[in-house]
């Protein structure tokens, strides 16, 4: 017959004392930090946390980056007014964005002696992705300092600490002909593109350094369709993608150019391309023709 515990005893013999194994403490080990880093990957969003490269090399991630979606591309080709009073409608818009453009050059201007450079592209804050473009630079030289004094430049325009804010209207940012003045999740349009080829970030552009001649480069265009948003890091273009027979222009006859000497041009949509080439380069030695 078994022998009993003594239930009076106060002990109990155990004879099936669990001892876990080397092995097995290294599994639930593993199991937990897997746990871990599967919550952190899956809240990364909301915790803002940077992800790891394959190199090993630190990167923030691109969550809050504006997805093709919100490049507005509805608009089509305008055709020439007819009526005297579409005309006159259609010149006091021209004439309005050309004011818009001449107040984006003062503002240029105003960086310029602030920092001794032409606006970077895009402003980063130890990430790999842009947090904020040159469009966001020249806010407090456009009379808009109160709202670039609440952007937080640490964080990426698109996060949510920044969203609401990218919501709000740039009167000078928008071509009063075009209707099209948000994205389809509310972010506020800019009708206006700055030169890729001029607004660099891996090289500080100076007045010095535009060999081709002030005059003869093109620093900001209207832009006649896919617009971005005006906080948009990206809302760069080369001009020969963005003028042509092919492309959806500003006004029915072309864009309007803002030069680096501060003049406005009308580039036509049948410009020759060899010359539009000679625009958008600031020290190609290319002929501009007769320009």
């Amino acid at each position: 017959m078994n022998s009993q515990p003594d239930l009076n005893s106060g002990t109990v013999e155990s004879t099936n004392q669990f001892t876990p194994s080397s092995r097995s403490l290294m599994t639930i080990l593993g199991g937990c930090l897997f746990s871990i880093l599967l919550l952190l990957f899956l809240f990364q969003n909301i915790l803002d946390l940077p992800l790891i490269k394959q190199n090993g090399s630190t990167q923030q991630d691109d969550t809050h980056k504006v997805p093709p979606a919100n490049v507005v591309s509805t608009r089509t080709q305008p055709e020439a007014p007819t009526f005297f009073l579409d005309r006159m409608v259609v010149a006091t818009n021209r004439s309005d964005s050309k004011k818009n453009l001449r107040q984006i050059n003062r503002a240029v201007i105003d960086y310029y002696k602030d920092r001794y450079r032409y606006p970077p592209h895009a402003m980063f804050k130890e990430s790999v992705h842009p947090n904020h473009g040159w469009q966001t630079a020249i806010l407090p030289f456009l009379g808009e300092a109160e709202l670039y004094s609440k952007i937080n430049l640490k964080m990426r325009w698109t996060h949510p600490v920044n969203y609401n804010l990218f919501q709000q209207q740039v009167p000078v940012y928008l071509n009063p002909l075009i209707t099209e003045k948000v994205t389809p999740d509310g972010l506020a349009l800019s009708h206006y593109v700055g030169n890729r080829l001029l607004l660099r970030d891996d090289f500080p552009r100076t007045y010095e350094s535009i060999s081709d001649g002030p005059q003869y480069t093109i620093l900001a265009v209207e832009r006649g369709n896919d617009f971005q948003a005006w906080g948009d890091p990206t809302s760069l273009e080369d001009p020969q993608q963005i003028i042509g027979p092919d492309k959806v222009s500003s006004f029915a006859d072309g864009n309007q150019a803002l030069m680096c000497d501060g003049s406005v041009r009308l580039i036509s949509k049948d410009i020759d391309p060899a010359i539009l080439k000679a625009l958008s380069t600031p020290s190609s030695a290319d002929s501009t023709g007769d320009f």
